[in-house]
């Protein structure tokens, strides 16, 4: 990290600085600039303080002092980028050949640089889903009920994907239709084609059950006239928020009930 003094040689210096770790390690440059983008449209970015983030892979992004979207931005491999010492001034110019677009990005006054070489090979692991709650009842069967015995996931049927099929200790057929959301009549009806289906198949008595956070009372009437049960499972206990600490005021510290286990949900 470091501040720039701005000076003609100090520019001079960051853009060979730059332009040796463009493409090998992470540029963030913080300052006062401009961009102008010439393409199939035209945009016009005024002065203002901003951060520009260029990765390895020369994916880069101009944010401003607020908000989530970046104001500029290039996809990685969208084009070559080079810095230039323009009278003074760091631009950071970028051509995408094949859409023939322009963007530069000139600094009036560069605040701080940072040349950070960034390891990540790191995947987002994304959890909560449908499919995830259904692999969770799988393993956890008792959650369903004690003697249950789950025996396929996600089982074919002309009417779709059954979420969970099983038995219980008798062996009767169990099937298990699972929403992460409120149930609507939709659900109930689905699990009812499945419940004949396999009634019709196996000929036997089914036991269906739908699986949701909460279900209303049409819901509940449609179920019970098709014979079907209701199973209504807090999934936030099952994939919790994020915890924090309770607060603890100056008297409840002094009475020593300030115990750092206690939490709360967000």
């Amino acid at each position: 990290m470091a501040k720039i003094t701005n000076s003609h040689s100090e520019i001079t210096k960051l853009v060979r600085q730059l332009s040796e770790e463009n493409c090998q390690k992470m540029l963030l440059l913080f300052g006062s600039c401009t961009a102008v983008f010439d393409g199939r449209i035209k945009s016009y970015l005024p002065l203002g303080d901003r951060l520009l983030i260029i990765k390895r892979d020369e994916t880069l992004i101009l944010h401003g002092a607020t908000g989530l979207k970046p104001l500029n931005w290039q996809l990685p491999g969208a084009g070559k980028i080079r810095y230039l010492n323009r009278d003074g001034k760091l631009v950071v110019h970028t051509y995408r050949p094949k859409t023939k677009e322009t963007l530069e990005i000139i600094f009036g006054e560069v605040y701080q640089s940072t040349i950070f070489d960034a390891h990540d090979s790191a995947k987002l692991s994304i959890y909560g889903s449908e499919s995830d709650l259904s692999d969770y009842l799988f393993a956890h069967p008792d959650i369903i009920d004690e003697n249950f015995q789950p025996t396929a996931r996600e089982f074919e049927t002309p009417f779709g994907f059954l979420d969970i099929r099983g038995v219980d200790r008798e062996g009767n057929i169990i099937i298990i239709e699972v929403k992460k959301r409120a149930a609507t009549p939709a659900d109930a009806h689905q699990l009812k084609r499945y419940q004949e289906y396999f009634e019709e198949v196996e000929n036997v008595e089914v036991q269906g059950i739908l699986v949701a956070k909460k279900f209303s009372k049409k819901v509940m009437n449609i179920l019970e006239a098709a014979n079907l049960e209701a199973l209504a499972i807090p999934w936030q206990e099952i994939f919790p928020a994020n915890i924090k600490r309770k607060r603890v005021t100056i008297d409840q510290f002094f009475d020593g009930n300030n115990d750092p286990a206690s939490t709360e949900h967000k």
